[in-house]
């Protein structure tokens, strides 16, 4: 009887120690709870710009959401009617802007193209012009931008005085950032004809920002030809166009000086619907209102 009971708890004991190892080994290889699905957000599209209710940008979008087509906005004809259409390199950035025109409101022709070749600190874009509803090449130009590491502009145009036909001349624009926020822009124009004296056309923008990301740098970054567009105004000679446009968050304060006038600080404020994340109206204190309408992407 004793003989039995040994036999029985060493037959338990090599039981145990066989079953022990497979159930450890099954509990290490069990796989972890999968982590919780993200939602993907709904992404909104800039499709226009007005300034004090006056339009001044359309924008038309691919399905991989790239801007392809910039419009202009006739104020005579009260309608869109130029345009330039852009085509992209793999990595996003421009590689083509073709500009059409539009001639007696119902015939777009070809009137330039630009081809942009990066390379380090510096864009070049070789322009074509066309003539003769795009059947002919009228002329060639190149530009030359200087750019950082981070390919944001650092200097447009050329800070030594150049001869000219009638005299000397320097022009450019600078960029200073803080991150990718545009922290100032400083333009001088600097002519003297021969005989006259010179006169220089000169102001500065220093701006802050908030945390709030805008919406149009997406695509503005990758796209300086579009940038130059939208931050332009080139139908107001007191307001120098807007250069914060271009940055990464939404302006928050502007100082602006002249050569002809005294700086002034122009605080910025911004109306925004409850159901959007983005702001429909940019309100400047010195009575500049500019306003967006979006296209809302579901994921």
């Amino acid at each position: 009887m004793l003989y039995q009971q040994r036999y029985y708890l060493l037959f338990l004991i090599v039981i145990l120690y066989l079953v022990a190892p497979s159930c450890h080994c099954k509990k290490e290889h069990i796989d972890p709870p999968a982590p919780p699905v993200q939602q993907q957000k709904d992404k909104y599209l800039v499709t226009s710009i007005r300034i004090n209710g006056i339009p001044k940008d359309s924008f038309v979008y691919n399905d991989r959401q790239q801007l392809t087509e910039r419009w202009d906005y006739n104020t005579s004809y009260r309608q869109w009617q130029n345009y330039t259409a852009f085509i992209y390199n793999v990595d996003g950035y421009l590689k083509i802007a073709r500009h059409y025109n539009e001639n007696d409101n119902t015939l777009k022709s070809l009137s330039q193209k630009d081809s942009l070749i990066w390379t380090t600190g510096k864009l070049t874009v070789y322009t074509t012009f066309y003539r003769n509803l795009g059947d002919e090449i009228s002329g060639y130009d190149t530009t030359r931008y200087l750019q950082d590491d981070a390919r944001r502009f650092f200097l447009i145009g050329y800070t030594d005085t150049l001869p000219f036909f009638f005299g000397r001349m320097m022009s450019y624009e600078k960029y200073f950032y803080d991150q990718q926020d545009i922290r100032q822009y400083h333009i001088v124009n600097y002519v003297e004809p021969i005989g006259i004296p010179p006169t220089t056309e000169a102001y500065q923008y220093d701006m802050t920002y908030n945390s709030q990301p805008n919406a149009l740098y997406r695509h503005l970054s990758k796209n300086p030809l579009l940038l130059r567009m939208v931050t332009a105004d080139l139908q107001n000679n007191i307001w120098k166009g807007y250069p914060f446009l271009a940055s990464e968050h939404y302006v928050t304060s502007i100082r602006y000086e002249t050569t002809a006038s005294a700086a002034v600080t122009i605080p910025v404020t911004y109306f925004t619907a409850d159901t959007m994340p983005y702001p429909q109206e940019q309100r400047l204190a010195s009575g500049t209102t500019i306003s967006y309408l979006y296209r809302l992407v579901k994921p």
